[in-house]
């Protein structure tokens, strides 16, 4: 009797062991670095082997007694390896892969800057919860940053001019900044005189431009042309680079490799200038080799440039890119040709593309690239490396005529935030995320119009572990790429009713392709798809295919609520089909030839689901489907502010190829 029951004992204990190693055990919460407006969270964990534990979110202002919900962290890790970096396609002298580790993440976002929070996490598992299931966090969003008052004032004026000087006057940006002036071969740019932190360098009215061949140029950046800059300021008293406010401030490259090169500097805030004719207008970081912080460059005016910021150190930290203007060096009037017929041929490169943590790229106007906003695409995932790319908000931009993708986040880490986005005009697929190597990679209420086909709003090629796409209107069909988990709901897909080439017929077009159905883990519901397209079974999930919505849905349990709509017409104030970008040769269309806000009698209108954090303020009985609610003003896209917002309003309004 005795030895059956410790045989029972025996048999019982390997189940209760398995069961425990279910039981969630929280461990370290990581914050990532704050921004303006959101806030990140990693919550490590132990245990938890059905991946089913959850954290609920919620947050307030610090002093206040309400809590309010917002969307919960989402699982990641999950026995997850990937590379170190995209690219090495099975490189046969490289075998080491990054294990992620077990932890919930995700963002709050939306937030007001420099704001004290309160954020309380809830940790949950059904199999139990072994350690402190509830976190509370005091945390504080990030200020604007702005140029500091009491500094130390330098003034330079552009070479050639003739009038009386305010003092100190130097005789380049180098030598206010650095302290030293370089001249011929003399390039010692470490001098005691070099600006301290706070101060304040105002270029006055005038075009600094050089003859950088001329070994005796008095104003001498002789043969590289580039503006080195390596004094450092603080977080909270940057060294700025600004417009005196006496005229326009025009620096001319010269035709140089990289007009201001800042990647040894710190904190250095650049402020109403006009930049162009150089390949890459600020280079703050060389992956693998140094990398700036506290970059910030606004209301400037960046024309006639392969790049405008190119920063590829995951070591950097807390750019601020807002307000400005970047034009790439590709026709504004059409889109890019191909040359010769060869995919790949431009001119212009990206408008901007970061590595590193707590960036804010905003409120620019940025057109006429290959790609054009950016997350380096060979950022790594070790940390070890120092170069994850996290913590990254590019938010409220206007983009126009992108010869590849409008934004990539390719290379992030986690928590890439991309939100309210004007998008018109692309060769390609207007998003990428190959590889977000964990996620959340958010992408909510964008607009993404006119673009390759129309066959696919995301890039099918991708390796990311969680993707959350809300409430975004595109002119596109659907297909997930290599997801592993996704949010997928409140999107309006507009995609074309025809097929143009032989190969899309071979291949069978889709309304929308799901890599699997719906389950844990995963949300696809309250779309709304444009239908009509000569296909058999265009609606495909996995390996299944279906001839209507309908019976995917009751497969699968894909758009229990979604919708569809034959026409334009029934679903906005006043748009015609896109070409859809067939062609390189098809005409662009602009914001002003469109009015994408929904119709009173859409059947869009309140029929999206309540998501908390992003749409509570809803007008009617529910959310809209797309990226405008009904009743609520469009967002501000592009600058809100600056010298430049007349010759801005005559550039959007006009097509015309512009000369630099």
């Amino acid at each position: 009797m005795r030895m059956l029951l410790l045989s029972c004992i025996a048999a019982v204990l390997p189940a209760a062991a398995a069961r425990a190693d279910n039981a969630v055990a929280p461990g370290e919460v990581i914050v990532e670095p704050p921004t303006l407006i959101c806030l990140g969270f990693e919550w490590r964990v132990e245990g938890d082997e059905n991946h089913n534990a959850t954290v609920a979110v919620a947050y307030r202002k610090k002093g206040s007694t309400t809590w309010r919900r917002y969307m919960p962290l989402f699982r990641t890790g999950r026995e997850r390896t990937v590379d170190y970096g995209y690219g090495n396609f099975g490189d046969p002298h490289h075998d080491k892969r990054y294990v992620i580790p077990e932890a919930l993440m995700g963002s709050l976002m939306d937030l007001e800057p420099n704001t004290a929070y309160e954020v309380r996490l809830t940790m949950a598992d059904p199999d139990g919860v072994r350690g402190e299931a509830v976190r509370v966090l005091t945390l504080r969003t990030c200020a604007e940053p702005v140029p500091a008052a009491g500094g130390e004032v330098r003034h330079v004026y552009p070479p050639g001019y003739k009038g009386k000087k305010l003092e100190p006057a130097y005789r380049s940006i180098m030598h206010a900044v650095n302290g030293f002036h370089p001249w011929c071969d003399c390039y010692q740019t470490v001098h005691p005189n070099r600006a301290p932190p706070g101060t304040v360098v105002k270029l006055h009215a005038g075009t600094y431009k050089i003859d950088r061949f001329n070994y005796r140029e008095p104003t001498q950046r002789w043969l590289h042309g580039a503006i080195t800059l390596v004094a450092d300021g603080t977080a909270e008293r940057p060294i700025a680079i600004v417009s005196a406010g006496d005229g326009e401030v025009v620096i001319d490259g010269s035709g140089c490799h990289n007009l201001f090169n800042v990647m040894a500097a710190d904190y250095l805030h650049f402020e109403g200038l006009t930049i162009r004719n150089t390949d890459i207008a600020f280079h703050g970081g060389l992956q693998g080799v140094i990398g700036c912080k506290g970059l910030t460059v606004k209301g400037c005016w960046i024309e006639d440039v392969t790049y405008g910021v190119l920063a590829q150190d995951g070591r950097s930290e807390g750019f601020y890119i807002a307000d400005n203007v970047i034009l790439g060096r590709n026709p504004h009037d059409r889109f890019n040709p191909k040359s010769g017929g060869a995919w790949g041929k431009t001119k212009g490169g990206y408008a901007v593309n970061v590595a590193g943590k707590g960036h804010v790229i905003c409120h620019n106007y940025a057109a006429d690239m290959w790609d054009v906003i950016n997350v380096f695409t060979s950022s790594l995932a070790d940390p070890a490396l120092s170069q994850q790319s996290r913590a990254i908000d590019i938010y409220n931009n206007d983009v126009f005529n992108a010869t590849d993708n409008f934004i990539e986040a390719d290379g992030g880490y986690a928590n890439i935030r991309i939100l309210r986005n004007r998008c018109f005009n692309c060769m390609a697929s207007p998003v990428s995320v190959q590889p977000v190597y964990v996620g959340p990679s958010y992408w909510i209420q964008n607009v993404f119009w006119n673009t390759f086909r129309g066959r696919s709003g995301i890039k099918p090629d991708g390796n990311t572990q969680v993707l959350v796409y809300l409430h975004n209107t595109t002119s596109c069909h659907m297909r997930t790429p290599r997801v592993e988990f996704w949010d997928i709901r409140n999107n309006l897909f507009m995609g074309p009713a025809e097929i143009r080439s032989e190969r899309e017929r071979q291949r069978g077009p889709r309304i929308a392709w799901y890599a699997a159905p719906t389950g844990a883990g995963r949300a696809i519901d309250h779309n709304a798809y444009r239908t009509g397209l000569p296909a058999a079974k265009p609606w495909r999930v996995g390996s299944q295919e279906f001839a209507t919505m309908a019976e995917m849905a009751r497969a699968t349990g894909c758009e229990a609520h979604g919708l569809t709509v034959k026409g334009y017409g029934d679903v906005f104030e006043d748009a015609d089909e896109p070409t859809h970008a067939f062609s390189n040769k098809d005409p662009l269309v602009g914001p002003k030839d469109v009015d994408l806000r929904l119709k009173a009698d859409s059947a869009m209108v309140d029929a999206a689901a309540a998501i908390p954090g992003v749409n509570d303020d809803f007008t009617g009985k529910a959310p809209d489907v797309g990226a405008y609610e009904r009743g609520k003003p469009i967002p501000i896209y592009g600058p809100r502010s600056g010298g430049f917002l007349e010759r801005l309003r005559a550039l959007r309004e006009d097509k015309k190829p512009r000369k630099p």
